[in-house]
């Protein structure tokens, strides 16, 4: 046995040089992926909080003019309501009068 060693020391050697490579060759590319990857999720979670901030700033504008739109719309009714109410008052005058 100890012959069989002695004469294959160097198949021995490299073999064992070969997986200890193997292994810290895949253990550094566990390492670059889960890097990688946290990288990737990184950037993700970015272009989601970009897309919320983006959001947020669109429904604030068009919240904003559809309140707007709302307001005059309201203030055109009410002087409108106020031009029918004035016309009516008139109108149940000239009545009034005519009687």
């Amino acid at each position: 046995m100890l012959d069989f060693i002695k004469e294959n020391i160097p198949v021995i050697v490299t073999f064992l040089s070969g997986a200890g490579a193997w292994g810290y060759e895949r253990n550094k590319r566990k390492a670059d992926l889960k890097k990688a990857d946290t990288e990737n999720n990184k950037s993700i979670m970015d272009l989601y909080q970009e897309a919320l901030d983006d959001l947020k700033k669109r429904y604030d504008a068009d919240l904003k003019e559809l309140s707007e739109k709302y307001d005059a719309k309201f203030s055109e009714m009410e002087a409108r309501y106020n031009r029918l109410k004035k016309s009516f008052e008139d109108y149940k005058k000239n009545i009034n009068e005519t009687n």
